[in-house]
């Protein structure tokens, strides 16, 4: 048999595109077929399609009224507009279908419209899945078959009711002649005694023996030729009429078990839980729709338990194929096995080898002890909701509830899968992905079993206690809170908990114990005055791993007091915050932070305007009063050595939020910054660093995302004493992250970086702005995906000289020249990856790109200032001048059809070169131009307007921006070290160039 899942999917995709009702045979049959992978669902519309009622419905209409009709006849309504045209532009017909269908089944949000529709969806297929008295034609037949089985005893059998029934409904029986052939064709009855007879079938009916006056009328029937099957009769018109008092308990239970339920109604969630859990134990599948409406009917009639039903189930051919067969402890192995999802242990199978061979005893004694265990240890706690969930999974329980808080407490109430408000069961917990709790009562909401909850919101205003998975499976459940008094129990996994202004953090008394995993408590703040107003209630505790907590949760205080005495007035200012109420938090979120100061005067307000200022020393103690413009005497409250251990976190827009203040704890490093979500360009942060706070900066991108996260601009100020102090000399850029997308950083301005280092598997899009005067090596060797660098700053001195002089076996008049001419290297060295980068430089850089087809912009690189690029390949490589707009290459993607050959100015070979600079020595150089102009020997020279002149060095690049034929400063001078001559004279350039096949003004490369 199928699983019920499939069997419904096959159901819905007949009825949907058919509006045909399948039979039992049917949706089982294609079902098993789609589960064991043998069809496909997109294959089975197909077949519909070209049936010949599919051709009727459907022949010569296009796909997309085809799919129209088919949304309309699902979800009750119209599709929204250009939805199923979008499907069908990525998706084939059946596939489209497909999805639609499937996409009701299985909708798991909160949208009302289409859960209306997906109930009503429901409604429909139950009546398919679940027929009841449909198969039969009508209630009465299948009533009075019933109660043919009921009178003797036997547990019915659905295709002898719905046989016999659909004879007696269609009149092709009587219900006479219907008893009397159900008595005959049963040899046991038959071959009973009259006074036996009789005797059964009032124990079974009336829950006694007959009296002495009915067994003689009775007997005497059957002894004077009277039917067996017309006594049934009489004895089941009988219950259904009037009975003696002392009956009524009887015909009470005669009708409950005799009545069948309507179409589409099925019994309780506890009796269908306990067939799935049988059918999950022993023959290790999920239950299908006959088993399930069957054996949880059967669970509902009076004398019936899980034991009587796995008893029954297990002499099943079925059962006997797939376990039942097995004895002793490898049907304990067998069935432990199936439930736990792990072998029994030696002391285990002792155990349940003590309750003898009953095997349906040991069965549900497994099952039973599992499913109300209190054990608290992870292991078994992981393995009761493991097998909650399977039994919630096989019965397609819905995996998005909209609950409250139960009165009592415990599992929450809502009326997901069935209509009617109850308290869920585990298993119904065990499935939740998505949930919105309405906490509206101060008692504990146990969602414990919920190990895959993805997204939880919590409404309402009571104190109520959240209890989430805490068992080490759930990974981290996205939480928005907008109830500011709730207790909150996360996860063990990395969660989420976004605090809303709806939760009224000023007066509220919410509490946040967020357990093991990397989680972070974000607020976005309710400052109106220039600070944020938290409740002395309010308490957060990030539990074990690397937490982070919104800046906006910690305030600080400034309370100042004077006093006068001979005239003199002096003040006291006492630093407060409430960094006490929060606990084990690592990191300090400053995305949307709008928080500041808090001042007072001798107890008046006294107004603050520092902006979003965030003092880390209320963290450590050494908290500053310059907020306000008479402070006096400072006394700091004591550090909090479980905040901020690990400095801050970017989750999200900040907007001009200074950090002041920043020192580490011992054991600490406050000095890096986590980048975990989209900050927007417009962000902007900056950190100010106490003396000698530390050597280096780290920005670690660790975003999950599918479109690129930007940083925004960063600023570092920092300073060291004189005599063995600490410069934050270095920034450390690890670009990671989860997804495809690129990471995007201004690193604004630093007073005291030297070095920029970059790491990572994530592109990184890094912008290095002017104010970072002191930057002189910018490495990013250690990215394996691809930089783009513009680094708007310069190198000082003449590199673009030296750097080519350097490379020369003749140092010792190379070195007397610089020492005439002052000549002085201070370059910035930038180093690219081994893919494809982009790095744009200014003048006195030495650039090496690494492998990939790289692209170098030069901002700026003049004959008093220029860039060299240390490892240019004109057949991969392209150079980009900004000033002039110009693209220069031999790549390909500039050749002879679109662009211009540069002119070749020829070659200075060494011996030339030697005796040129041997000649500067003896006088008549007196200007970098001029020297420039004797060593390349082009002083005499007309230039066109791009040109190279080789060596064996490497080759310059000149263009002529003004046009004026000579080589002067307002001109564009690079050294590509290492390009032969012949390779530089075979460049060409133009201003558009090609970027994977599609047309790109050089203007666009240069502002990328």
């Amino acid at each position: 048999m199928a699983s019920l899942n499939y069997q419904k999917e096959a159901a819905a995709l007949l009825y949907s595109v058919l509006g045909e009702k399948a039979d039992a045979a049917t949706f089982d049959s294609v079902g098993n077929s789609i589960e064991k992978g043998q069809i496909t669902a997109e294959s089975y519309v197909d077949t519909l399609l070209n049936s010949a009622a599919g051709v009727s419905l459907y022949g010569g209409k296009s796909d997309l009224d085809i799919l129209n009709s088919i949304y309309a006849s699902t979800y009750g309504k119209a599709a929204p507009e250009g939805y199923l045209s979008g499907l069908l532009a990525n998706s084939s017909l059946e596939t489209s279908i497909t999805t639609i269908v499937n996409d009701l089944l299985n909708y798991s949000g909160f949208d009302q419209g289409t859960l209306a529709s997906q109930n009503a969806y429901d409604q429909q297929l139950n009546t398919i899945l679940y027929p009841s008295y449909d198969a039969a034609g009508g209630a009465q037949g299948v009533a009075d078959v019933t109660a043919l089985y009921y009178l003797v005893g036997i547990d019915p059998v659905s295709g002898t009711v719905n046989s016999l029934g659909s004879q007696i409904n269609a009149g092709t029986l009587t219900f006479e002649q219907a008893a009397s052939k159900f008595v005959n064709d049963r040899p046991a009855l038959k071959g009973l005694s009259n006074d036996a007879f009789i005797k059964l079938v009032f124990t079974e009916g009336y829950g006694r023996a007959p009296t002495s006056a009915e067994l003689n009328t009775y007997t005497s029937f059957l002894a004077n030729g009277g039917d067996r099957g017309q006594l049934l009769v009489n004895v089941t018109n009988d219950l259904r009429g009037t009975v003696g008092s002392n009956d009524q308990g009887a015909q009470q239970q005669f009708l409950h078990d005799t009545t069948p339920h309507a179409p589409g109604q099925i019994a309780d969630l506890a009796s269908q839980e306990q067939v799935a859990s049988i059918f999950l134990a022993i023959p290790q599948r999920n239950v299908d729709a006959q088993g399930l409406d069957d054996w949880s009917s059967y669970l509902g009639k009076d004398g019936h338990s899980l034991n009587s039903l796995t008893a029954k189930l297990i002499t099943s051919a079925e059962f006997q194929k797939k376990g039942a067969q097995l004895s002793g402890n490898d049907y304990i192995q067998h069935v432990f096995t199936a439930v736990h999802g792990t072998p029994a242990t030696a002391a285990q199978l002792a155990q349940y080898a003590k309750l003898g061979s009953d095997k349906a005893l040991i069965t549900t004694a497994i099952i039973n002890d599992l499913r109300t265990s209190t054990a608290t240890d992870a292991a078994t706690v992981t393995q009761q909701h493991a097998f909650e969930y399977d039994i919630g999974t096989s019965l397609t329980y819905k995996t998005a509830a909209t609950l409250s808080a139960s009165a009592a407490g415990g599992n929450a109430t809502g009326s997901v899968n069935t209509g009617t408000s109850h308290v869920l069961t585990n298993a119904e917990t065990a499935v939740l992905v998505n949930a919105v709790l309405n906490a509206d009562a101060a008692t504990t909401v146990n969602l414990k079993f919920a190990d895959h909850l993805a997204d939880l919101t919590i409404n309402g205003n009571k104190a109520a206690t959240v209890n989430l998975s805490d068992n080490g499976v759930n990974t981290g459940v996205d939480i928005t809170v907008n109830n500011g008094n709730v207790i909150l129990n996360a996860s063990s996994g990395s969660d989420d908990v976004q605090v809303t202004s709806a939760a009224n953090i000023a007066t509220g008394t919410a509490q946040f114990n967020l357990g093991n995993g990397n989680d972070a408590l974000k607020w976005g703040g309710n400052a109106t005055n220039g600070y944020n107003v938290v409740s002395s209630s309010v308490r957060a505790n990030g539990g074990n791993g690397s937490d982070s907590i919104s800046a906006n949760f910690i305030t600080k205080q400034l309370t100042t007091t004077s006093s006068s005495f001979l005239g003199i007035t002096s003040y006291k200012t006492t630093v407060g915050t409430n960094a006490g109420q929060f606990s084990s938090f690592e990191k300090i979120d400053l995305g949307g932070y709008i928080g500041g100061t808090q001042a007072t005067l001798n107890g008046a307000a006294v107004s603050v305007n520092s902006g979003h200022q965030f003092d880390f020393g209320v963290i450590t103690g050494n908290a500053t009063a310059n907020e306000v413009a008479k402070s006096g005497s400072l006394t700091n409250g004591p550090a909090y050595s479980t905040l901020g251990t690990q400095g801050f976190v970017l989750s999200s827009f900040a907007n001009d939020v200074h950090v002041i203040n920043i020192s580490n704890l011992k054991g600490a490093d406050a000095a890096q910054l986590e980048v975990t979500g989209d900050a927007t360009a417009n962000s902007s942060l900056d950190f100010t660093f106490l003396q000698n706070a530390s050597s280096k900066f780290d920005i670690n991108f660790n975003a999950v995302s599918n479109s690129d996260v930007n940083a925004g601009s960063v600023s570092l100020n920092s300073s060291s004493s004189l005599l063995l102090g600490t410069a934050l000399s270095t920034v450390n850029i690890n670009s990671n992250g989860s997804g495809d997308f690129i990471n995007v950083l201004n690193l604004a301005s630093s007073s005291q970086v030297t070095n920029v280092n970059i790491s990572g598997n994530h592109y990184l899009d890094l912008d290095i702005g002017s104010g970072n005067g002191s930057v002189r090596t910018i490495d990013a060797s250690s990215n394996s995906a691809g930089v783009d660098i513009t680094a708007n700053v310069a190198g000082t001195g003449q590199g673009i000289i030296l750097n080519f002089l350097d490379l020369f076996p003749f140092n010792g008049i190379t070195k007397a020249i610089a020492a005439l001419f002052g000549f002085k290297s201070d370059d910035v060295h930038i180093t690219g990856t081994a893919h494809d980068d982009v790095i744009s430089a200014m003048g006195n850089s030495y650039v090496t790109g690494g492998a990939g087809a790289d692209t170098f912009k030069l901002l700026s690189s003049t004959p008093d200032a220029g860039v060299t690029i240390n490892d240019f390949n004109t057949h991969q490589d392209t150079l980009v001048d900004v000033k002039s707009g110009l693209a220069l290459s031999d790549n390909g993607v500039i050749n002879g059809n679109n662009g211009t050959q540069v002119a070749d100015y020829g070659y200075s070979s060494n011996d030339a070169l030697q005796s040129i600079l041997g000649g500067i020595l003896t006088g008549g150089i007196t200007s970098t131009i001029s020297f420039i102009n004797a060593i390349l020997g082009i002083k005499d020279q007309p230039l066109s307007h791009v040109g190279v002149v080789g060596s064996s060095a490497g080759s310059y690049v000149l263009i002529d921006n003004n046009g004026d034929g000579k080589l002067d400063n307002g001109d564009t001078l690079a050294f590509l070290q290492g390009v032969s001559h012949q390779d530089a004279a075979h460049m060409f350039y133009n201003n558009e160039i090609t970027t994977n096949g599609v047309q790109s003004n050089v203007g666009d490369l240069v502002h990328a």
